[in-house]
């Protein structure tokens, strides 16, 4: 019941969008507190910081969906506002405590957590910045610094381990394991993973980067993956949509394509989907995506498999990367 009152919610947002969104939108992101994310409103007009449960919400300042929560207008349904309300979902324990589907919570100075239908996630709040060794500090590492709770970075002059020649960082303390022995990383690693960066090309093949601890020794690391917005070809059309509109949010590829990058290229064809373009001024930019591995032989007999961006979902906005037209 409460999943058909979330999805004619979704159904109804465009009658209660205003006619036309506001004038300007912040130049930057909304600065959210850890763990909030920034979404962008369903009107589709400005970055706002995704509201969470048991605050006001309405079209402009829309509820976290990630996290099961939808806009609750039951006591009226006529209204502009309602309360953001967890999905019905199963509760979480966690050190023994139970939490409900869609509530936030700290289990210690250095992670916001949230429970979501049984499962438990949690992000840092502390800086996971990566500090590569440089000749003039070939060991960085962390240190503890009296009354914060964020650890500083340090130059060591003893060399520690290194893993592809990124320094890593154990993403678990025994501070944060909650009474779970430290000697099983397996159980006392929380998993933090960032969004995937924007992609370093507003058109061809580029590359964007992430941080994970997503690996047997729940070590941070940095990943890399291709990406491609759009083709260059494509930037300066005009938007060839249904009459009225001002952006084609994104455009399929008619025909299967090898995809190429410096002298590889793909052994394989697809029809990649990728974002378009906006009369208006305002940019295109991937929404949802995934990332799947793809074979590519460079020269004859060597082949390399390299993860790629596929698109799932663009969306037009005016928070524009870099402030730069060809994101247009």
């Amino acid at each position: 019941m409460l999943l058909l009152l979330h999805l004619l919610g979704q159904v109804a947002a465009a009658e209660r969008c205003p006619s036309s969104c506001p004038a300007t939108c912040p130049p930057k992101p909304p600065t959210c507190a850890p763990g909030v994310r920034a979404v962008l409103d369903d009107c589709s007009c400005c970055l706002v910081c995704a509201r969470q449960r048991g605050e006001s919400c309405s079209v402009l300042l829309p509820c976290e969906e990630s996290r099961g929560l939808f806009c609750d207008r039951r006591a009226d349904p006529s209204a502009q506002t309602g309360i953001c309300m967890a999905v019905e979902g199963d509760n979480c324990v966690f050190d023994g405590v139970i939490y409900q589907s869609g509530e936030t919570f700290q289990p210690s100075c250095k992670y916001q957590c949230a429970c979501q239908d049984g499962q438990v996630g949690c992000v840092p709040r502390c800086e996971e910045d990566l500090l590569l060794p440089q000749p003039d500090c070939p060991a960085p590492r962390k240190v503890k610094v009296p009354g914060e709770c964020c650890e500083k970075w340090i130059c060591d002059t003893k060399e520690t381990g290194t893993l592809g020649g990124l320094q890593t960082l154990p993403a678990y303390r025994p501070e944060a394991t909650l009474g779970v022995a430290v000697s099983d990383s397996s159980i006392n690693c929380i998993e933090q993973t960032t969004e995937w960066s924007a992609c370093s090309k507003s058109c061809g093949m580029g590359f964007s980067t992430r941080v994970t601890n997503r690996n047997p020794h729940c070590e941070m690391v940095k990943q890399t993956r291709l990406c491609m917005v759009r083709p260059c070809d494509q930037e300066h059309r005009q938007p060839t949509d249904k009459k009225g509109k001002k952006c084609l949010r994104s455009i399929k590829s008619l025909k299967a394509i090898h995809l190429q990058f410096e002298n590889c290229t793909s052994l394989h064809t697809y029809k990649p989907r990728f974002c378009g373009i906006c009369s208006d001024g305002r940019c295109c930019t991937p929404h949802n995506t995934k990332t799947i591995q793809v074979e590519f032989q460079c020269s004859p007999g060597q082949i390399l498999k390299k993860p790629v961006m596929v698109i799932g979902t663009c969306t037009c906005h005016n928070n524009c990367p870099h402030s730069n037209s060809s994101f247009l």
